[in-house]
């Protein structure tokens, strides 16, 4: 029955959290707002995950699964109740705000209970489950925000996905035994032994960030987390370009999101075969390929086929990083390391569409695919090197 934690409960609220963001753009919109306040909302989600997300993972790592999940579950309701009673831009502002503080300490906590709950065994099939269940979210929480805007309006849609932060709670209190105690409390045995290039007990994210085994982890996952952005960003406007229907740009989008979900039920399958850092660089390497092409196709067809490429390729990249991020944080230490990989992870979220967003309007979109495709390679070729420097490097 682990499933249910490792599936159920975080499907649940990232439903409500995916559809949110559906429902704050439109209700922003109905209401008077801009483009650019309506970015600034967005952003909010954002934020909190970018600078707490450290202090997260060392609460995990001291208290355990039960207060953050649950403490998370009961935010999300809360920020959606707000939107609901406030239906205002100011209510919308506070909203976001607390979903995204809500969104730190649950999402770090899910990824390091994903971990270790059952123990290394079943560590790739839980993370692939996890991983499922965020695909789950990222389709069905759109599809129903839309659903329930046409049917109820935007206020009580909020009223609507607020309901569904319950299901976790209840999941989490039906299943409360079988959470694992708190890293902080591991047996002499289990933590006995310090990782390879571990830092033991020194405090901060610049210690974290000078262990070898993890720095190849934050790299990757930085790059690989650019590399799925970029698509979501520039494909419908590269598709628009060429003269796509918006239906066609969405079937294209669809076979990136269908592919992504096929290789994360993969997962535990590729990950015995391969390796996890093998798996990883082969997919940079197949997604550079893929985006250096991207823009020197024009049939709709072909482009669903590269598009389906580039999901294979991008659905291992986060999956992955988490897992050996996990694999290889000091002990008593991994929901802090967790915490710094999400933050590397929300800067990106940031920083990316901004970036190249103004980079795409000087140089052209097609130089923007070229420049990601050379940045996945050479992740692909730096996770490598820094890799095998890592295993270089004596205990």
């Amino acid at each position: 029955m682990v499933w249910l934690l490792t599936i159920g409960v975080p499907a649940l609220s990232n439903v409500a959290m995916k559809g949110s963001a559906v429902v704050l753009s439109l209700y922003a919109l109905e209401l008077g707002a801009g483009a650019a306040t309506i970015g600034v909302l967005v952003g909010l989600y954002a934020v909190f995950p970018a600078l707490l997300s450290v202090t997260a993972g060392r609460l995990v790592d001291r208290r355990g699964y039960r207060a953050p999940l649950a403490g998370g579950a009961v935010g999300f309701m809360v920020g959606l109740l707000v939107a609901w009673a406030a239906p205002t831009l100011a209510g919308l502002v506070c909203s976001a705000i607390l979903l995204g503080l809500s969104n730190v300490f649950f999402t770090v906590a899910m990824q390091s209970l994903v971990n270790r709950v059952g123990g290394d065994a079943a560590r790739a099939r839980n993370v692939s489950n996890f991983a499922l269940a965020i695909s789950i979210a990222q389709f069905a929480g759109p599809v129903l925000a839309g659903f329930a805007i046409d049917a109820v309006g935007h206020r009580h849609t909020y009223l609507l996905l607020a309901a569904l932060p319950l299901g976790t709670l209840a999941l989490l209190v039906w299943r409360r035994r079988h959470l694992p105690p708190a890293a902080s409390r591991l047996s002499a045995g289990e933590a006995a032994a310090p990782k390879p290039g571990s830092v033991g007990a020194r405090p901060g994210v610049l210690a974290m960030l000078s262990l070898p085994a993890l720095r190849p982890v934050f790299a990757t996952s930085a790059v690989a987390v650019a590399a799925f952005d970029l698509y979501s960003f520039f494909m419908p406007i590269y598709g628009h370009s060429i003269g796509l229907s918006a239906t066609g740009i969405g079937l294209v989008l669809g076979t990136f999101a269908a592919a992504a979900f096929v290789v994360r039920a993969m997962m535990p399958r590729l990950v015995h075969a391969m390796g996890e850092r093998r798996l990883l660089t082969r997919s940079l390497w197949v997604a550079g390929a893929a985006y250096l092409v991207f823009p020197l196709i024009t049939d709709p067809v072909l482009l669903a086929a590269v598009s389906a490429m580039l999901g294979f390729a991008l659905g291992c990249g986060q999956p992955l990083t988490m897992m050996m991020c996990y694999d290889r944080a000091p002990p008593g230490r991994t929901g802090e390391a967790l915490g710094v990989r999400f933050t590397i992870v929300n800067l990106t979220h940031l920083a990316i569409p901004v970036a190249f967003g103004a980079a795409g309007a000087v140089v052209g979109l097609a130089a923007v695919f070229w420049a990601n495709g050379t940045l996945l390679a050479a992740g692909g070729v730096l996770g490598d090197t820094l890799d095998r420097r890592a295993r270089a490097t004596p205990p």
